[in-house]
């Protein structure tokens, strides 16, 4: 049985690193038109997310976005954006990332793979504290930010009035969710946010109680998961470190700041109680918080890459005896962020 030659040249670029396909776009205009068709992008994306491939390691450090070979931390490119150094990431989705301006200037959404980006409308909205998230509508297509925008005095009230609003990348814009309200204080959301099975998670606080929020992109409607049981009693949770989400190996996962150690559980079962299982404790280092975030396993999945916050590195942990290695690189001292990254075909 043979097949037509056009499908088994789509069949083959479909399987090369977007490096090549970023390249292959100046062959002719046929492969051109391919590569950016939105159809394409998407299966290149899928079949990376699948099996695992096509993957780099994106960090923050020293006011500057470093791209790395998942295998090698050697030879990072520093990637080419437009707010210069005064920015941070506030979202991470399927190799896109959400920045933040620390000078009021609009939110951009940002390629590493094709050194792209897209620039928000501006909200025009004043607010106390706004916090921020970034994923995908996989039913609608579409790229989501969303915006929480709380005013007033919640810190002594207990409470704030907030607002949800949503910017869609097809439409390119504004709206109010559909969501009447947020049903708890994002006092802690400085920890960051993770987008998992079509939702953006944050720790936020609901009657000075901490708790893992998820903001469900289908429907725009807020729910609460439950927090792993521990035996925080007798380590109570150090309030300066306090609980931290993140994603691993396609799970969410949460990061516990003990008085003595910390905590990193897996939920292997999206929203049910019962499936969170502690990955590991290790012992603070000098009262420091060791594991803030982890990020990805190594490639042997013998070494688990993690972000300190306190002293601002990555680290390897090894499971098998526990021992914490800083990664050794240009420029991964003071990494205030670090993610892994899936080549996106998207030109935005």
């Amino acid at each position: 049985m043979s097949f037509p030659v056009d499908i088994i040249i789509i069949e083959i670029l479909l399987r090369l690193p977007a490096k090549s396909l970023l390249r292959f776009k100046s062959v002719c205009k046929l492969w051109y038109d391919l590569i950016n068709d939105l159809d394409f992008v998407s299966r290149h994306l899928e079949r990376s997310l699948v099996i695992q491939t096509n993957l780099h390691f994106v960090y923050h450090a020293h006011n500057t976005l470093r791209l790395a070979d998942f295998d090698s931390f050697n030879n990072p490119i520093e990637l080419n954006y437009p707010y210069g150094d005064c920015f941070m990431v506030v979202g991470s989705c399927t190799g896109l990332l959400c920045l933040q301006s620390s000078n009021q200037r609009p939110l951009m959404i940002y390629n590493p793979t094709t050194q792209t980006y897209k620039k928000l409308p501006l909200l025009g909205i004043s607010a106390s504290i706004r916090n921020f998230g970034f994923g995908y509508d996989s039913i609608a297509r579409d790229y989501k930010c969303v915006s929480v925008i709380q005013c007033g005095d919640g810190y002594r009230r207990g409470s704030f009035e907030s607002e949800v609003m949503v910017y869609s990348l097809k439409d390119d814009s504004w709206r109010k969710a559909r969501s009447p309200s947020v049903p708890f204080n994002f006092h802690l959301s400085f920890r960051g946010n993770v987008f998992v099975n079509d939702s953006i998670h944050w720790v936020g606080g609901i009657n000075k109680c901490e708790a893992i929020v998820a903001f469900h992109l289908r429907d725009e409607t807020f729910s609460t998961l439950p927090i792993p049981d521990s035996d925080s009693d007798s380590d109570p949770v150090n309030s300066r470190g306090g609980m931290c989400v993140g994603i691993l190996d396609g799970c969410l996962c949460l990061s516990v700041s003990n008085v003595n150690r910390d905590d990193v559980w897996v939920m292997r079962e999206y929203g049910v109680a019962e499936s969170w299982t502690k990955l590991f404790s290790i012992a603070k280092h000098n009262g420091h918080i060791v594991v803030e975030r982890p990020v990805c396993y190594s490639i042997n999945l013998k070494e688990l890459f993690v972000h300190m916050s306190v002293i601002c590195e990555v680290a390897s942990i090894n499971l098998d005896t526990m021992e914490i290695s800083t990664v050794k690189g240009p420029d991964f001292n003071f990494c205030t962020k670090a993610y892994v990254c899936v080549e996106n075909l998207l030109t935005l």
